[in-house]
């Protein structure tokens, strides 16, 4: 692995880290916000939602332009960045709920353009037989946001306040933005163009179908995990924040070690094998939740069964749309956003009306349904490999 490398996988994993930081922190920071605004918990809830669809709908925008101005794609990166400062600065000063609400979708907006240009930017300059590896670097800095950098946001705001928690990330991604601006390449590096006709929306959508099955299988169970770990086994919070870490463990080396197998077997095979792996898992933690300490066991081996299919199929798309590494990065994270909408919002009615087990079970369903489309033919010619210039 060279040095420039180095620096690239680093500089992209700690990037998606704040940003999964930030994405994820918000919500256990809503009783605080909520007692300080004096909010329901269903109308702080809109920060969340916010953030959420305005990064949904900016991805795809950005992801566009990271592909036609191939000289200026670090200004895109460093301009993410920099708008990612100013909205967290903005959060951490609001001092009314509407400029608090504001403030996290301009964070949305800010995200749609940093997490496509890292995924974009490492799908470009990866060597096409470690692409899925080194994929998995910077997503697992993402899900490392979950698993240690939202409880140790959700600590620093308990010891001082929610608002040093924004503060803190504004002057960490302001730190980013100059790095990210000075590593990357001006220039596009892109293996030769195919000359083929652009993509239609409609074409990449049928593509990251798979992705939106995915994410409503797992985030219809996820959402509702720890309401059914306290209802209905009366775990403690602090059981309950094991249960999560076990989860977000599981996830981290289920993304490293999902990206090393797709390069050695293939990601059409590793990621349609970890959608029908997930099915059993889901019908594992819905049938076996109540199981004690085999719990933790169950909910390790869900999420790294799970997201090793991330890496995996990220590579997948790369290859079969090498001139569009921008766009069809940005309609994936689309895709995830809508399937996580979808699931936690069906999620809540079929779990009120018939418990846990049935919703664990009817998205096992979900993730089966999306391990049969993974086994699609590919929409256009793959990518041909090419040597490999140095091992990582």
């Amino acid at each position: 692995m060279t040095g420039n490398a180095a620096v690239w996988l680093i500089t992209g994993a700690f990037t998606l880290f704040i940003v999964g930081t930030d994405v994820f922190v918000v919500s256990p920071l809503l009783p605080s916000i909520a007692a300080e605004f004096s909010l329901t918990p269903a109308v702080a809830g809109w920060l969340v939602t916010a953030m959420a669809i305005m990064y949904a709908c900016g991805s795809p925008v950005m992801g566009a332009l990271f592909d036609r101005f191939s000289d200026r794609r670090r200004l895109i990166l460093w301009g993410g960045l920099t708008l990612f400062c100013l909205a967290n600065l903005w959060t951490g000063f609001s001092s009314s709920f509407g400029a608090l609400l504001a403030s996290r979708a301009v964070a949305g907006l800010a995200l749609a353009a940093i997490a496509p240009c890292v995924y974009a930017f490492v799908s470009d300059l990866a060597p096409a037989r470690r692409r899925a590896a080194w994929l998995s670097v910077v997503v697992s800095g993402n899900l490392t946001g979950l698993w240690a950098g939202t409880p140790l946001g959700t600590l620093i705001a308990d010891q001082y306040d929610w608002r040093f928690t924004f503060w803190l990330i504004a002057a960490l991604s302001f730190l980013l933005a100059w790095i990210n601006l000075a590593i990357w390449p001006k220039g596009s590096q892109s293996r030769p163009s195919t000359h083929g006709p652009a993509p239609s929306v409609a074409l990449m959508f049928r593509s990251v179908l798979v992705t939106v099955y995915w994410a409503a299988a797992m985030y219809g169970v996820y959402t509702y995990l720890g309401t059914a770990l306290a209802e209905d086994i009366g775990f403690r919070p602090s059981q309950v924040a094991a249960s999560l870490i076990a989860y977000g463990v599981g996830a981290m080396l289920g993304s490293l070690n999902g990206g090393g197998l797709a390069d050695k077997w293939g990601a059409k095979t590793i990621s349609s094998t970890s959608l029908l792996a997930l099915v059993a898992c889901l019908g594992c933690v819905g049938l076996f939740y109540q199981q004690g300490i085999w719990l933790f066991g169950v909910l390790f081996l869900w999420a790294f069964v799970g997201y090793a299919f991330v890496p995996s199929y990220q590579s997948r798309l790369a290859r079969e749309y090498p001139d569009s590494l921008g766009r069809i990065m940005a309609w994936n994270i689309t895709g995830m956003y809508i399937g996580m909408t979808i699931g936690s919002y069906v999620g809540g009615p079929v779990y009120q009306a018939w418990g846990f087990t049935v919703l664990a079970c009817l998205c096992a369903a979900v993730a089966l349904v999306a391990g049969l489309c993974s086994l699609r033919p590919a929409p256009r010619q793959k990518e041909a490999e090419q040597p490999l210039p140095f091992r990582f």
